[in-house]
């Protein structure tokens, strides 16, 4: 009451202020028409026109100050920020750019932290095999059933491929050996028809290749769009291709042939129509009401097509090989950071194990632990020192005192449950009559430190450092769902810890 009190008081004060202040103005400003008006005109004008100046100069003054961020000079100052970001990372958030001796620096140290480099180096003993034999390689891409067997059929006849009109022929990625017409050694990937749940494999062949055959049958859909959009950002040389253009009439396949360029956004030459032959499934119509479907050979038309790839060979060679080392060495150089992540998460794993140990020891170790122990104790403060140092983080005291602190809040709601389900799990073991309720206490310790830690590793690789709130909730839905998994796997370390101290053995 008596703080609403003092907003009232304060209120009516600036009130009676800012109407004094008016009521003075309106005076002032009466008085000094009262003495222009029995002077000259060219007096009031220059007057007028002083009281204009001035008033336009404190507005703009004003308008420059106070005008939102993200124009005129903000603005070009964002953008130069935005073009540094972008000249070092590319928009698909991939590094546009790496040398191969800042890969083998990198390779050195990972290796000797533990990491498994062998991903990477398998990545980049293929580029060589493949530079050594001089080969240029061709990713046939595309949704499944667009016709890429087919296609790889019509360029290689003899090679055997198995084609079906039905979707998902190609279930791996299979290489077809081709001397082209200009003399070049060139190896095909017939690739499995993509989707945006599974096709790794398939993208990861693209951006080893030289060149990329974008395959499709129809306008381009929504699927389609992102994995073009994908690959042209990685500055991938690739060909549209619409197969089955017999399937549409002359004027259709012209409207369709416009839209396709002008969607990909590709040169007009890098878009071509093409039919790949194959079986097709046809319906004869043999009388009233009566119809045969029957498979059909249709001979391949795919001249435009094999133009537009030698001539991508004859002129961008040593553009499209620079290309392709890049594109695999930032690939490897990819690969090599999900080896740190997981041999980064292998050690958090183990740390928060360790600690969880500890933790149940502790416990047990105790005559009465409390929920306290987590809050005042050295060993959730060490624990999350620790992660912090695997994770590279920079992390502050009083963040890990305020993540503490907010645990022990969340703990407190849940202390009842997690004791109860602690001392369920306690049942599945024998001889319990003899156990005190220390060993129940050990059992939810252990769950606890478990979640603190697996909800701080979170935090810290999502974050790049320990946010406590967000820690905080992470926590408390962990233990949550880790309960009963977690409440017998700490009652058998409880369990047999104590049978350890009964026998003596340490």
């Amino acid at each position: 009451m008596p703080v609403r009190l003092l907003v009232a008081a304060f209120a009516l004060v600036v009130t009676l202020l800012v109407l004094f202040l008016f009521l003075l103005a309106t005076d002032t400003a009466l008085s000094v028409w009262n003495q222009l008006r029995n002077t000259p005109v060219w007096v009031q004008a220059v007057y007028a026109l002083i009281l204009i100046l001035a008033t336009s100069l404190v507005v703009l003054l004003g308008w420059r100050w106070l005008r939102p961020a993200g124009k005129g000079v903000l603005k070009m100052a964002g953008a130069k920020q935005r073009a540094k970001r972008r000249a070092k990372q590319g928009s698909t958030g991939i590094p546009t750019s790496i040398s191969a001796g800042e890969m083998e620096t990198e390779l050195t140290s990972s290796a000797s932290k533990g990491v498994d480099i062998s991903a990477a180096l398998n990545e980049l003993n293929e580029q060589r095999r493949r530079t050594q034999g001089g080969e240029l390689h061709i990713a046939v891409y595309g949704e499944v059933s667009s016709g890429k067997s087919s296609l790889v059929r019509a360029i290689l006849p003899d090679a055997g491929i198995a084609t079906d009109p039905r979707a998902g022929t190609t279930k791996s990625i299979t290489h077809y050996n081709w001397d082209s017409p200009g003399g070049d050694r060139i190896v095909i990937a017939d690739l499995p028809g993509f989707n945006l749940q599974s096709d790794e494999p398939a993208t990861e062949e693209c951006r080893r290749a030289h060149l990329v055959i974008f395959l499709c049958d129809s306008d381009l859909t929504a699927s389609q769009m992102t994995q073009l959009q994908y690959l042209r950002e990685l500055g991938k040389p690739m060909i549209l291709a619409l197969n089955k253009l017999d399937r549409y009439s002359e004027q259709d396949g012209v409207l369709l042939m416009q839209r396709l360029r002008e969607r990909s956004g590709l040169p007009k030459e890098d878009v071509v129509s093409i039919s790949a032959g194959g079986r097709r499934e046809i319906v004869e119509i043999l009388g009233a009401d009566v119809e045969q479907r029957i498979e059909r050979e249709t001979a391949p038309e795919i001249a435009p097509l094999l133009h537009a790839v030698q001539r991508h060979f004859d002129q961008n060679r040593d553009l499209m090989g620079s290309l392709q080392d890049t594109a695999v060495l930032l690939l490897a150089s990819e690969k090599l950071q999900s080896a740190r992540d997981r041999h980064r998460d292998e050690q958090a794993e183990l740390m928060v194990t360790r600690y969880a140990r500890r933790a149940v020891l502790g416990a047990l170790a105790a005559v009465a632990p409390g929920t306290d122990l987590l809050i005042q104790g050295v060993l959730g403060t060490q624990l999350i020192r620790e992660l912090s140092k695997i994770y590279q983080a920079p992390i502050k005291d009083m963040e890990i005192e305020s993540f503490l602190k907010l645990a022990g809040g969340r703990l407190r709601n849940m202390t009842a449950l997690t004791l109860a389900i602690a001392g369920n799990a306690l049942k599945a073991f024998p001889g319990l009559g003899t156990l005190t309720g220390g060993i129940v206490h050990a059992v939810a310790y252990g769950m606890i430190f478990d979640s603190l830690g697996r909800a701080a590793c979170a935090t810290l690789a999502s974050r790049g450092a320990l946010r406590p709130l967000p820690a905080a909730r992470a926590f408390e839905e962990l233990l949550h769902e880790r309960l009963e998994k977690g409440a017998f796997r700490f009652a058998q370390l409880a369990m047999d810890q104590t049978g350890r101290k009964g026998s003596g053995k340490s």
